[in-house]
């Protein structure tokens, strides 16, 4: 495990809304075990910049 402060992107559902949160970890293993991701967006964490979404019902 790496020590310091790891950075992750997660979406997850609140009440009726799906919220980008930022997780502020202590280790890769807090990382690994974070939530999946809210149905419809990206299942796993991640750092940022530009990542493949799973398509939309609608398009």
């Amino acid at each position: 495990m790496q020590a310091g402060l790891h950075q992750v992107w997660i979406f997850l559902r609140v009440a009726t809304d799906v919220l980008p949160l930022l997780v502020n970890a202590c280790s890769s293993g807090c990382v690994a075990a974070l939530p999946s991701g809210a149905d419809k967006y990206t299942p796993t964490p991640y750092k940022g910049g530009r990542i493949e979404q799973p398509p939309s019902d609608w398009d």
